[in-house]
């Protein structure tokens, strides 16, 4: 039988990264939640708005999971098992949108980090994750740091997200952020569940031609229970439905003013 020949390949830091991540993602219990929401009457606001001032769904939802984060505590929330069992709760959003950048001729996934988007324009929240998408990787603090992290040896890496998971939970919000968003519905097929480090993570899928789509969570038992993750659900669709479908039709009548 002839030989199987090949080679090893280092792991780069973009791989070492999400090794890490998702070994921290794996100690806790996440439960998938899903929902179709119906938003045809947003879809056809967005497509009515103005081009250049059309925001993106990822806007939308980070606005709108955050609006409804600030008005359930448990949202906010994170579980700590060091050196006791026990919650922490903040005081702010903090969303985490992954994004993927090229890192050393490689993809990479990083996270660009929202503060309380719920109190921001939509226009403000796609601009700051269109920097983090544009912007050099080397201009970007956050990328930097999480690439250091990445470099370390192993055991210095495990012993930082230790601390960082379960005995410093204001610097792991400034590191993790307090929930996350991860979007690969624009490319063609989405995830049907996720390993995450954030007590709640939205998700979703593409349009159908009626304006619905497959609206999905993963939320951390020990913090929630599944009837709280379903009506967020429902709060978020009525926050795309209500408040985030009245700022994108002003888009249009403020065009309008200007123009007059």
């Amino acid at each position: 039988m002839k030989s199987i020949t090949g080679r090893f390949v280092a792991l780069s830091a973009a791989r070492r990264m999400i090794g890490d991540l998702l070994r921290v993602s794996r100690q806790m219990p996440l439960i998938p939640g899903e929902r179709t929401m119906q938003l045809a009457k947003l879809v056809e606001a967005r497509r009515a708005a103005p081009a250049a001032l059309r925001p993106s769904w990822c806007a939308m939802f980070v606005k709108a999971m955050a609006a409804v984060a600030a008005r359930h505590p448990e949202a906010r929330r994170v579980f700590l098992t060091r050196p006791w069992h026990r919650m922490y709760e903040y005081n702010e959003n903090v969303v985490s949108v992954v994004v993927e950048r090229d890192c050393g001729g490689e993809p990479g996934l990083f996270l660009a980090r929202i503060h309380a988007p719920e109190a921001l324009p939509l226009a403000e929240i796609d601009a700051q994750v269109r920097r983090f998408k544009d912007r050099p990787i080397e201009e970007i603090s956050a990328f930097q740091n999480a690439l250091r992290l990445a470099r370390m040896p192993l055991l210095v890496r495990r012993a930082v997200w230790s601390m960082l998971a379960n005995w410093m939970p204001r610097l792991r919000a400034k590191f993790l952020g307090t929930m996350g968003i991860s979007l690969t519905a624009g490319m063609g097929g989405v995830a049907l569940s996720l390993l995450t480090p954030w007590t709640v993570t939205v998700f979703y899928d593409a349009f159908e031609a009626d304006g619905s789509l497959k609206f999905r969570v993963m939320f951390d038992h020990r913090v929630m229970d599944g009837r709280l993750a379903c009506q967020m659900g429902r709060e978020i669709e009525r926050e795309m439905c209500g408040a985030i479908l009245e700022e994108v039709r002003a888009l249009k009548s403020d065009v309008r003013a200007a123009a007059a």
